[in-house]
Order: C-alpha cells, then structure tokens, then sequence
C-alpha cells in the first residue's frame, strides 16, 4: 500500500523488513526459555506475551513507526499519519495494548509554551522491551531510522516531529 502522494509508508516498510522477524516468532514452538527470560530489571515484562502481542501486525508496525522515529517518541499524531489504514480508535486500543504488556511507555511534556494542536504526550519503548528486542535481533533501530528518512512528512507532521519530548532516556 502507498499513501496517496505515492510514496511509501512506514507501514509498508516495516511489513518488509520485519515479515522474516515475524515469521520467526511465528514458528517458534519451543523457545529457548533462558533466551526470553526476562532480566531482573524489566519492570514485570514477560516476553512470550510481549512478543505475541506482536503477532498484529498493526501493533508490529507501531513499535517500528517508534523505533524509526529520529526522537524515539511520536506522538499519537504522528503515529496516525505513519500508518494512515489505522482508525484513530483502533490506534488508541492497540497502544493501550502495547503499554499492557510493556512495550511502551507514555512520557509527557509540560503543556506551557505549546501551541495549539502540539503533541504533549509521546510513545516510546520500555528499556526493557528494547532490551528484548536486541536479544532476539528484532527491530533494529538503523535500520528502521533509514525507512524513515524516506517517507514523505507533510508540514504538520514535520512540525509534530519537532516539539521537544520530554527529558528522559535517549531514544533507541
């Protein structure tokens, strides 16, 4: 699928890139436990449920619309605008997904100085899902980053991408 200027999505480079990673947690009958053991600070991640969450492939190309993110936090906006098949309401229950099983997080700016229609709340992964995924090879930030570099972002969309995110962790 192309969005209406022609060019490629986020959506449609992440179903690329990550369909042999998502076949690989589709086969696996019989994980290696000591693979998906979670480390001491995962703040309660499970991986087998983290990684069947990702079984939609919706929810797959959120956390890549994240990942490839240059801040490593989009907002909802943006999310929207990356995967433009996505209803707002299917957005909101697939994020609220994510964050269950924790993948992502919510981080919040101070709304002083924004102006109207400026994104202050971001989604960004958990330290412990990035740690998860790095184990098991699954969304590789460079790459996800260079997809999108590519995809074209309308005025709005580059003005979202420029409010400050809130002080944190640095992305990926």
């Amino acid at each position: 699928m192309e969005s209406i200027s022609g060019y490629p999505t986020i959506s449609d480079f992440t179903e690329m890139i990550i369909g042999r990673d998502l076949e690989r947690v589709h086969i696996m009958s019989q994980p290696d436990a000591s693979t998906f053991t979670p480390a001491k600070d995962t703040t309660g991640l499970d991986p087998i449920e983290a990684l069947s969450a990702l079984d939609d492939t919706t929810r797959a190309n959120i956390i890549g619309t994240i990942v490839g993110h240059p801040k490593g936090a989009p907002s909802k906006k943006e999310l929207a605008y990356y995967n433009p098949s996505v209803a707002a309401s299917t957005l909101t229950d697939h994020l609220t997904r994510l964050e269950e099983v924790r993948l992502i997080e919510v981080v919040e700016c101070d709304r002083e100085g924004l102006e109207r229609g400026q994104p202050y709340r971001f989604f960004q992964l958990t330290e412990a899902a990035r740690e998860l995924f790095d184990r098991n090879n699954l969304f590789e930030s460079d790459a996800y980053r260079a997809m999108f570099a590519e995809v074209e972002k309308t005025d709005e969309i580059e003005a979202a991408k420029a409010v400050e995110r809130p002080d944190g962790r640095s992305p990926n």
